[in-house]
């Protein structure tokens, strides 16, 4: 459009606009907040309002689109899930008082990642911003929760991004656009991008920002120097965040550095099969551990269980300590109710003290403050009743709040407006003049409504009334057919169909006192809440002490609940590497068939007889159950919590490793089996001994051949490589692979078992030792509803398929037996001799494929010993 032509306001506007490029503004006009340009494109669509245009010249046509300033919380939510980043600028000046264009200033700026209002944060989960830095193939990594204050840092390789990126769950990633398209390839595209405003920040740059912020002398305590790209990712991130707030953020008050090898590791795969926090299916929290394990009483403690969950410990020591916590409130479950009943009555109060920080809590939410820290008393003579010192000092931890409860209780009214500007939110008490100001304002309607009833006798006018607008002030109001008989005082101000408006000088001289009062009240009592405000921001510390204390013992007290009510089992640890679970079962598959009975299984494997378990049997039997309860009953132990089963004792392990099913990443270009591969081998290659390793159906995404040896390779590499003892399940329809005990001595078969007739296929889910001797792929289809005449023919075809495959192998191993190079009878060790003896009892036309298979292998192994 003609730039000369565009107006004063539209030029204040691009000046906000100009600043923020990358931002939708919301500018401030009067009683609505409208946006021009693309911006009122871009919000018509996702806010399905109406776009129009200021202008009907198509020449200098403005698109326009708006919505009422007090629908802000209705629109915010919906602006920020479609991942938009929002400038609120606001007239900052009263209209009426100014002279020419009305002054406006950027008041906030709301990215996803940024947001501080819990109006617009629907989610008990952290809230993340992330920022990463990258140098050749390290990273910083740094996390922010500003509605928490939480933050944490790390300095990672390029293998542990993606992986740590999915744990975080950032809602918006701030990175240089150098790296940007490189990073974003790591990451979910839905989350927001934001760029670097200082793309030449150094390390001693970075070390300046976080010492001024958290008041430091010196970073030794986070070592600094030893991770620099953590440093300055952490720098990076709180400057952003200042550079949006306009704030100093003190809640933000610690930060914590973090290693990953601090941890039980668990890469993207696991997270994602194991479904600890998002479903496969859903992509949402039902039916995940998460959701199951998640009967906590506050946001605290969910938002700390999720950390738990995705972090577990590596420390036998402090996962004991956690275990002995959890068992004692077992024990004293009575009381761990009522403690949990107080927990209840607790609501964000983290998040409350974010908002006070930043300067934008409501008197409600202050007052809410404090009806959360009253309950601190009631917790606190609760834990009197424990005797473990971890609760103790849990216990010493919570302080008296009762100054900051009654301060603000005797300076908040029981009912205060949410807005801070127009008076009703301090207690008259609360100030001398206030008092004074409110006994003013309440005598001089007193005396409207006097004056009202003195005019009407006094004139006999019983229709007279005096009201009040914003336009006049107080009026004096008569119907037009008693209009002749008002006195000569009366001065007209406004004649409407069938009333005339009059003032009087008795009745301005009261409504200045009325106004007056009222003003001053407004003014005073904002002063008071600011003063208050103040007060509290001082008490911050304290109050975020007070709310990581209630996550920690509401996290313990929801262990102690869910494991007393579900029967769970306080898992042991062992030095001797052995895994064993007696009747366990799935916490999250239990818990969602709950009028269906469960079946539960056990599970042993040591370094000495077994250590890796092929499990075979049909889909549908429960094999991917069985794998992943196993993995699920490791991590749960390891948080500190009771896990599903009789007895459970087991080593300590330090990544959990699981590759169950498959998807393309069409976004990269990959197949099924290419995905397949990749995760197979990220275990194969980070994998230590003292790893658990579930793998689900290896080698099915390509032919039979290539997919069977590569199952086969795979097996004996877990069993004789560096990651020999590495404790893993196996679960397969290769059922050539259950020849491998035979060669591996630490392999075992184990199968699903089923009952079968002509007419229908029994899932037992019982998992026993011994291999299954056929899939049942045939029957499962039948139950899935395909066409009798496609089983039919597929029953025809398989039996076809035997029989030639059954002839091709017996005729292979026959052969390769006789053609096998016959040592002479001194060198044949003494076991050769008696397995000689066992096939002359053979005969060749009754030799089976499999003990064909079995004794090629025996013989290959023992010819290759030293003897």
């Amino acid at each position: 459009m003609d730039t000369q032509k565009i107006t004063p306001m539209l030029k204040q506007f691009l000046q906000f606009k100009n600043q923020h490029p990358d931002k939708i503004v919301l500018f401030r006009m009067g009683d609505f907040y409208e946006t021009f340009f693309d911006d009122a494109k871009l919000c018509a669509k996702i806010l399905n309002i109406t776009l129009t245009s200021r202008d009907k010249n198509k020449e200098n046509s403005v698109p326009l689109a708006g919505f009422p300033y007090h629908s802000l919380p209705s629109y915010l939510p919906r602006l920020i899930a479609a991942n938009q980043k929002i400038v609120i600028c606001e007239q900052v000046e009263d209209p009426k008082k100014a002279k020419g264009l009305v002054k406006r200033e950027i008041v906030d700026i709301i990215t996803p990642g940024s947001i501080v209002d819990t109006e617009y944060i629907h989610s008990p989960a952290d809230n993340y911003l992330t920022s990463v830095v990258k140098e050749g193939s390290e990273y910083g990594v740094a996390s922010i929760d500003i509605s928490t204050g939480n933050f944490i840092f790390t300095q990672i390789n390029n293998d542990q991004l993606t992986a740590e990126l999915e744990r975080l769950s950032p809602k918006e990633l701030l990175v240089s656009e150098e790296n940007a398209t490189e990073i974003r390839s790591s990451f979910d595209p839905k989350i927001t991008l934001s760029h670097y405003e200082d793309e030449q920040l150094d390390l001693p740059q970075a070390e300046s920002i976080l010492k001024n912020h958290f008041s430091l002398l010196s970073l030794s305590g986070v070592g600094s120097f030893e991770h620099p790209l953590a440093t300055k990712a952490a720098a990076m991130a709180i400057s952003h965040l200042k550079s949006l707030k306009r704030n100093d953020l003190k809640h933000i008050n610690k930060i914590e550095f973090y290693t990953l090898g601090s941890r039980v590791q668990l890469d993207k795969s696991t997270v994602a099969n194991l479904e600890l926090t998002k479903s496969l299916i859903e992509g949402t929290s039902h039916g995940t551990l998460l959701q199951v394990l998640d009967q906590t009483c506050t946001p605290m403690g969910s938002r700390l269980l999720k950390k738990w969950i995705l972090r577990p410990l590596l420390e036998q020591e402090s996962i004991e300590k956690r275990l002995d916590i959890v068992e004692e409130l077992i024990e004293k479950i009575e009381r761990t109710s009522y403690l949990r009943d107080y927990l209840d009555q607790v609501g964000d109060i983290a998040r409350l003290a974010s908002k006070l920080s930043t300067g934008s809590i409501n008197p409600r939410e202050i007052l809410a403050i404090a009806e959360y820290l009253k309950i601190s008393k009631h917790i606190k003579k609760t834990l009197d009743f424990f005797a473990s010192s971890s609760l103790l000092q849990i216990k010493d931890n919570i302080q008296d709040y009762e100054e900051i409860t009654e301060k603000i209780e005797a300076t908040i009214c029981e009912n205060p407006q949410k807005l801070i500007t127009q008076g009703g939110i301090i207690r008259s008490e609360a100030n001398e003049e206030l008092r004074e100001l409110h006994e003013i304002s309440r005598q001089g309607k007193s005396w409207i409504i006097n004056l009202e009833k003195k005019e009407k006798e006094k004139l006999g006018i019983s229709n007279l009334k005096i009201n009040y607008n914003k336009v006049f002030g107080y009026y004096i109001e008569i119907s037009k057919r008693q209009a002749d008989a008002v006195p000569e005082s009366y001065i007209r101000k406004q004649t409407l169909v069938n009333c005339e408006r009059f003032i009087s000088p008795e009745l301005k001289e009261y409504e200045s006192k009325v106004l007056g009062a009222e003003e001053r009240i407004k003014e005073l009592e904002y002063e008071l809440f600011c003063q208050l405000r103040d007060y509290l921001q001082e008490q911050i510390d304290s109050i975020l002490e007070f709310a990581d204390t209630i996550a920690l013992l509401d996290v313990y007290a929801n262990f102690a609940q869910i494991s007393f009510l579900r029967g769970y089992c306080k898992p042991t640890f062992n030095a001797d590497n052995i895994l064993m679970l007696k009747e366990s079962f799935h916490p999250v598959i239990k818990e969602l068939l709950r009028e269906q009975k469960f079946v539960p299984n056990d599970i042993y494997l040591d370094d000495k007889e077994s250590n890796i378990i092929l499990i075979t049997g049909p889909n549908m039997a429960g094999k991917s159950t069985y794998l992943r309860q196993i993995a699920i009953t490791a991590l749960m132990a390891q948080i500190g919590c009771f896990v599903p089963a009789k007895e459970a004792s087991m080593p300590i392990f330090d990544k959990i490793f699981t590759r169950v099913g498959a998807s393309d990443n069409l976004a990269k270009g990959q197949s099924t089996f290419l995905v397949e591969m990749l995760e197979t081998a990220s275990i194969l290659n980070f994998a230590t001994k003292n790893s658990l390793v579930i793998l689900d159906e290896i080698g099915r995404g390509t032919s039979t051949y290539d997919g069977l040896s590569l199952a086969w390779a795979i097996i004996e590499y877990l069993h004789t490589s560096r990651l020999k003892g590495v404790k893993t399940l196996f679960a397969t329809h290769y059922h050539e692979l259950t020849y491998l005990p035979n060669i591996l001595p630490q392999v075992k078969n184990y199968n699903v078992l089923v009952e079968k007739d002509e007419n229908k296929i029994l899932f037992l889910h019982k998992v026993v030792p011994g291999h299954a001797s056929k899939s049942y792929g045939i029957d499962v289809a039948r139950l899935a509803g395909i066409p009798m005449d496609v089983i039919k023919r597929a029953k025809e075809i398989l039996t076809e398929l035997e029989e030639t495959n059954h002839n091709e192998k017996k005729e292979k191993a026959l052969s390769q037996l006789q053609a096998f190079p016959q040592p002479k009878k001194e060198e044949i060790p003494k076991k050769l001799i008696t397995l000689q003896r066992e096939l002359e009892k053979i005969s060749p036309d009754n030799l089976t494929p499999m003990e064909a298979l079995q004794t090629l292998a025996e013989l290959k192994k023992i010819l290759s010993q030293d003897s």
